[in-house]
């Protein structure tokens, strides 16, 4: 069987599969023998609320239908309508609210030059759905603008009444965001080695079958995926935790990270950024190995009088971690907005779309005595658990003010509009914490110590380090830096901007402009084009 594909894409269940009835039902199944765009329009919005759960339906195009059975061979449709008939399609599936648009092809049956339409109206996620009674009218004839909700009761169109659309509406609220078919997905994009780690790394039974079981049937067991007519249609907590990028399929599942390295923070161009893609428990691990690694300090205070030291850190990372947690949880997946991790000098805030419900009282929330009537991404929920990545439900806050106060930290900062727009949690550093590698002010102490440092300077008779210690040109934050760097090309020889960003954890045109300034002061000498210049000390 020939096929001609309309640009909307290819669909997976075959023609002649479905009209020899052997895999779809008969009532997910209408046939049409011409144009007829009220009924057609009336039958794609039916698919689409799909009111008793069985995955929308087929519709063809050119094909005349005995008792819902198709009479073969069709006749199907003039060649030279078949654009005009799409385009029409298209158009009238406008007036569906919310938005719908089934998958079409052209099917040239049997390459017999007999041409069908042949659509895919898969469920829809956004419902419920309706069309106007009327989105066409002949000539003379009034257009019925009503809008109705259609379904399916059987295999018969036909208008909700009252009883139906509070069924229809139940139907859609019931199914949270994280449980829905993403239908952009398919298992080609699922990662098996994402799906096996988390199997390993979680206490579920499933963990005994990773060799013994087929990714498919994996999928099926966590409820990642459902069975279809075809291949398995990928659920929105399948591509959130098992691709390698869910943020090509749900715009905004990623986690932007910018650390300010000075007081000014968003008034300087001294900053480091990074964005986390992956699966979303990934994403949360690899934050926080981040700031574990380059953010955490531990301070060890002898106390006079006491065998043991008191122990405490710039930030508690059990805290950090329930708020990162909390932040990646609870967005919402439907908005385009990552989760942002914005660090300064004094203060870690997580920023996450939206906040929490208008029904939760603000205080009660910011006390850790709020409880959730509805969780926004309970999949999430169910599955951050079984990788030790979240506790019990609503204990999140409780977790940050705990070990917050235990750490002799400040209170944290929950922060809301009035429309719940966004929550912004504030972690503030501990009290007795130097805030370097900031400000050149707040860096001074720090910076001469470097400078004193054996380990750092090589050679402290070294002409190049004698210089530089020595200048004026620099200010001590940039003598430590450039001594780091010196320490890399009496190693390596020579060294670009990137990796210079990269060893001293700034912006790359920061680290251009110090280069540059090293270059201008005698210090270091460049050769190549600007895009590729690298440098080296001089001589």
């Amino acid at each position: 069987m020939g096929r001609e594909n309309t640009g909307v894409g290819m669909i997976p269940l075959k023609l002649e599969t479905l009209l020899a009835g052997r895999t779809v039902e008969q009532n997910r199944v209408e046939y049409k023998e011409g144009w007829n765009p009220n009924d057609i329009i009336h039958t794609i919005c039916a698919f689409a609320n799909d009111l008793h759960n069985v995955n929308g339906g087929y519709l063809v195009i050119g094909i005349r239908a005995e008792d819902g059975i198709p009479v073969l061979p069709p006749k199907g449709l003039p060649m030279n309508i078949l654009d005009s008939v799409q385009q029409e399609i298209f158009q009238y599936c406008n007036l569906i609210t919310p938005r719908y648009i089934p998958r079409i092809e052209v099917i040239n049956y049997k390459n017999t030059g007999v041409y069908l339409l042949y659509l895919w109206c898969s469920a829809g996620d956004s419902g419920p759905y309706q069309a106007p009674v009327d989105v066409y009218a002949e000539k003379g004839k009034k257009k019925d603008r009503r809008m109705q909700y259609w379904i399916r009761p059987s295999s018969l169109t036909a208008a909700a009444d009252r009883e139906e659309i509070a069924e229809l509406f139940d139907k859609f609220n019931s199914i949270p965001f994280d449980d829905r078919i993403n239908r952009k997905a398919s298992v080609q994009d699922i990662r098996r080695g994402y799906l096996e780690d988390f199997l390993r790394d979680s206490r579920s039974s499933l963990a005994d079958e990773i060799n013994k079981s087929s990714m498919e049937d994996l999928l099926l067991s966590l409820e990642a995926a459902d069975e279809t007519d075809t291949e398995l249609s990928i659920r929105n907590i399948g591509v959130l935790m098992f691709t390698d990028r869910p943020d090509r399929f749900i715009p905004g599942a990623q986690i932007d990270l910018v650390k300010f390295n000075t007081e000014e923070a968003e008034g300087s161009d001294d900053f480091f950024e990074k964005t986390f893609y992956g699966p979303i428990w990934k994403q949360v691990r690899d934050v926080l190995d981040y700031i574990n690694t380059n953010i955490i300090e531990e301070k060890v205070v002898k106390i006079q009088g006491r065998a043991e030291s008191e122990r405490y850190f710039n930030y508690p990372y059990n805290a950090l971690e329930e708020a990162v947690v909390n932040a990646v949880f609870h967005k919402s997946y439907r908005e385009p907005e990552p989760v942002e991790v914005r660090i300064y000098v004094d203060r870690i805030m997580l920023i996450n779309y939206p906040g929490v419900d208008k029904y939760i009282s603000q205080e009660k929330f910011r006390t850790g005595k709020a409880r959730a009537r509805k969780y926004r991404n309970r999949r999430i929920g169910e599955l951050f658990k079984e990788i030790d990545l979240s506790e019990k439900q609503g204990t999140g806050i409780t977790k940050i003010l705990r070990e917050l106060e235990r750490n002799g930290s400040p209170a944290p900062l929950f922060e809301m509009d009035e429309d719940r727009n966004y929550l912004e949690t504030t972690i503030f550093i501990r009290e007795g914490f130097e805030q370097t590698m900031m400000s050149e002010k707040m860096s001074e102490k720090m910076s001469e110590k470097m400078l004193s440092s054996r380990d750092l300077i090589v050679d402290g008779e070294d002409g190049r380090t004698k210089f530089l210690v020595e200048s004026t040109a620099f200010t001590n934050l940039e003598k430590e830096r450039l001594l780091r760097l010196q320490q890399y090309m009496i190693k390596f020889q020579n060294i670009n901007s990137a990796r210079a960003a990269d060893i001293l954890d700034i912006q790359q045109k920061t680290a251009s402009r110090l280069l540059a300034k090293a270059e201008k002061n005698n210090f270091l000498e460049s050769e190549g084009k600007t895009k590729n210049k690298i440098y080296r000390l001089i001589s």
